[in-house]
């Protein structure tokens, strides 16, 4: 079983608050949405969830397989994708791929950049340059760059954002195999439908 906890996080920025002892608790096979107002903190959550950003208290536990995973070693196990993430526009998404995977010693590397290319419908562009792609072409890019090592935490901010009904049927498709995989699945999300179609909901102004 994947979990993720966080326990009496808090956030601040000199003396603004975003939250205070935020509690949260995500199972694999479920989706979370985070919801909230602009600004209210939500990104900077997703980020200290991930553990590339570390909160003015508390503590988020990844556990997998019933043992907690370092904090050091839970960004290489978390996949995000966020608008803020990018991807080189020199590189095509195979090339992009091939640096993800000599970078993180991913085995059986050609395999899974294809598997990964197809999974966000960018089959038929692997060698095209991705500064030559549209918004939500490049956001289909981020997916495929964070989903490679098919880790088991996943973090999604505004994950539909630039992309048109064809994506967003593929963001959905993308979720749902995420959760009957037993992934732990979060939403960072403004879109009440998107929201909606989680399993839980918590807002970030709930703890301020």
């Amino acid at each position: 079983m994947n979990e993720l906890i966080a326990e009496g996080v808090g956030q601040r920025f000199g003396r603004r608050v975003l939250f205070r002892r935020l509690e949260l608790a995500a199972r694999g096979g479920e989706t979370l949405a985070i919801t909230g107002s602009n600004g209210s903190g939500k990104s900077t959550l997703v980020r200290i969830l991930a553990g590339v950003q570390t909160p003015t208290r508390g503590r988020v536990t990844l556990r997998c397989g019933g043992r907690d995973v370092d904090d050091a070693d839970r960004p290489f196990l978390t996949a995000l994708v966020a608008p803020y993430l990018n991807v080189y526009d020199g590189f095509s998404p195979r090339e992009n791929l091939e640096f993800i995977a000599r970078a993180r010693r991913l085995a059986d590397a050609d395999r899974r950049i294809e598997a990964t290319l197809e999974r966000v419908s960018l089959g038929d562009r692997v060698d095209d340059f991705v500064g030559t792609f549209s918004s939500g072409m490049k956001q289909r890019m981020r997916f495929a760059a964070a989903l490679l090592a098919d880790p088991p935490l996943v973090l999604l901010d505004e994950p539909t954002s630039n992309l048109d009904e064809a994506g967003i049927r593929t963001v959905d498709g993308i979720i749902r195999a995420c959760t009957d995989e037993g992934k732990v699945v979060i939403v960072a999300t403004n879109d009440a439908d998107e929201a909606a179609a989680c399993d839980r909901t918590l807002c970030v102004t709930d703890f301020i």
